[in-house]
């Protein structure tokens, strides 16, 4: 499925990294600081959601998200290349990040055309740059979603039957369920081996946003985006999800057939 505004953002929401609501005056005064005119289908997935994670990524390079415009970090305006222009050998100014770490960057590339930005990504470490797209939509084209082999959908009608079951048949234990990492309850099991092997059973059907309580910004975002959403739109409400390290894939595979527990790849469902 190619990415889109209504595909691309990641549910749940990580609402520190959300901007207000996009206008277009906010549109107008970002093209100022920049200096340059933003894409209109970059514009269309902030008028979706002004900045966040995503679903996607880009095949063998780092990407989990695009900056919004506005004051809270991160924010696309908010740059300088000032003390990094002396560490590379190649001209920064008319480069826009919109997703990075601050050692390596995911650029609107304005330097060739300035008007109609490529897209290019630069590592500032290594003194590399990379034209990855032609244009901002060339770049939407390359995006996959983010699914793994380790990714499954089991076949779950009572979950904690199923978490009994497979702690049974393999001899683990699950503890309490955690949702400080993601926003939602994962149950995780670590596996029997010395190396250090896990797995984690979520559901689909999750709070459209979320914020951790420790956050500064807490009171002030807790209700921003009420209700629930899907992490997977293409799988029911009542799915589950399964990831498991590759040490204990097959154990699981094993136990869930043993167990006549349907279980299949996430990447057969493809959304």
């Amino acid at each position: 499925m190619k990415a889109s505004p209504k595909t691309i953002w990641r549910v749940p929401v990580y609402l520190p990294y959300l901007q207000p609501d996009l206008t277009d005056e906010a549109i107008s005064e970002a093209e100022r600081k920049i200096g340059h005119p933003l894409p209109s289908s970059f514009i269309a997935l902030l008028r979706e959601q002004n900045g966040g994670y995503i679903r996607y990524s880009l095949e063998d390079l780092p990407h989990e998200q695009i900056y919004g415009i506005g004051s809270n970090f991160p924010s696309l305006t908010d740059f300088d290349w000032e003390d990094d222009q002396e560490y590379v050998g190649f001209q920064l100014a008319g480069l826009v990040p919109f997703d990075g770490d601050g050692h390596w960057h995911l650029c609107l590339d304005y330097r060739r055309d300035p008007k109609v930005p490529s897209v290019s990504y630069i590592d500032i470490e290594c003194d590399n740059e990379q034209e990855i797209a032609n244009s901002f939509e060339e770049y939407l084209d390359l995006l996959e979603i983010d699914i793994e082999d380790r990714d499954f959908v089991p076949s779950i009608d009572d979950l904690d039957a199923t978490l009994s079951t497979l702690s049974t048949e393999m001899g683990v234990q699950f503890e309490p369920p955690d949702s400080w990492a993601h926003g939602y309850p994962q149950h995780r099991a670590r596996g029997l081996g010395e190396e250090p092997e896990w797995i984690w059973i979520s559901p689909n059907l999750v709070r459209r946003g979320f914020v951790r309580e420790d956050d500064a910004r807490f009171e002030e975002l807790r209700d921003r985006l009420p209700g629930d959403g899907l992490r997977y739109p293409g799988l029911p409400d009542s799915s589950f999800l399964l990831t498991v390290t590759e040490g204990l894939r097959g154990d699981v595979i094993s136990a869930c057939r043993a167990r006549s527990i349907g279980i299949r790849p996430l990447s057969e469902f493809a959304t």
